[in-house]
Formats: C-alpha cells, structure tokens, sequence
C-alpha cells in the first residue's frame, strides 16, 4: 500500500508481480513470473479487499488488482501514463458497474424487473438509473455494467423476478452461462444413477 500511494503521489509507474490461488493453497504468480508495469490513480475498497486501479499502457485500458495477490512491489523512474483516461473518471461508477472487482467487457445491459426489485437496482446501480415501467408488474432499466460470471451470477441469485433483455450477444452468453451450469449437474446425476 505505501509503494502505491508513494507512487500516486510521485506520478511514477510500478511493476510487481500478480499472484492467484492455487488447489494447494499456494499463491502462484502469473504470466510466467513476468512483471506487471502499470500505472497506479487509484485504490477502492470491496468486499473487504483493497485493490488498485490502474492504466496498463500495453493493453491501453483501465485495470484493477487485488493488493493482497501484488508481490514484489517497485516503483520506477518512469511517469505515470493514462492520464487522459482518468481525467473523468469515477471510481463509484467503476465499482458499480463491476461485479466482485471482476472485470468483464462493458456494455449497456437492458433489464426487466418485477417492481419490487427498483430497491435492488437503486441499491446497485445509484438513484440515477432509470426506471421505465412495463405494464403494472414490471418495469425495465438500462445500465452501464462490465459483463462478467459474476454479473450473471447475481442476476441468477436474484431469481426469477429479473431478466436481461439486451443486447442479443449478452442474453446469448447468459444462456450459455447457465447451460453450462446445468450441463455439471446433469454429468453428476448420470454418474450417480450408474453407480446405483
């Protein structure tokens, strides 16, 4: 964290290595050990991680990386570059529209709702949001949001009252999401049924 804020404070880049979990619950480092170089603007707070918001000047987009998974932490002598993408940035929006800090591809998503989810949708997406009510029972509302598992898996918690109407490529990869969740059940039940 204070190489980070060292850095923000400097305008200097970083490099680090990333880490995941493994099976043996060992932190692996990623990209074949090789150095992440961003540049840091920002640090959020959720579900109880820090993480740090960055530019990665390669890929030439915003980023973010859990600290706790960050290793070998250095800042450079290099400017920090991004700084166009971040001149409007908001964080809140950033971490409103991405699920668990997971990123995804951003899109305007269309969801159909029951009115008693509005509450759910202005709790996750801000009083800014649009409401468009559909009939009596339902209305619809169109939001910024980065497509991930993890959106689709709070559309799924949600239930039945919830359903995404658009666009066409985000219904079809949500389909697919949840064949495929299905497909690992019906495998376990054949596997099961042979061995009774």
């Amino acid at each position: 964290m204070d190489y980070i804020h060292t850095a923000i404070y400097e305008n200097k880049e970083i490099k680090f290595h990333y880490a995941e979990w493994t099976v043996k619950k060992e932190l692996k480092l990623k990209k074949g050990s090789a150095f992440y170089v961003v540049s840091p603007w920002a640090l959020t707070w959720d579900d109880e991680n820090y993480y740090l918001v960055a530019y990665d000047a390669a890929a030439g987009i915003i980023k973010h990386y859990r600290v706790d998974k960050m290793q070998n932490t250095e800042i450079l002598e290099t400017d920090r570059k991004g700084e166009n993408s971040f001149r409007n940035f908001d964080l809140a929006a950033f971490a409103k529209k991405t699920f668990g800090m997971y990123g995804g591809v951003d899109a305007e998503v269309t969801l159909e709702c029951r009115n008693e989810l509005a509450g759910v949708i202005i709790d996750r997406f801000g009083h800014d949001v649009w409401l468009i009510p559909q009939g009596e029972d339902h209305f619809k509302a169109r939001v910024l949001l980065s497509v991930s598992p993890q959106f689709f898996g709070w559309v799924t918690g949600i239930g039945s009252g919830m359903r995404i109407t658009g666009p066409e490529s985000v219904k079809a990869d949500y389909a697919q999401y949840l064949k495929n969740i299905i497909a690992n059940y019906e495998v376990e039940d054949m596997v099961a049924c042979r061995e009774t």
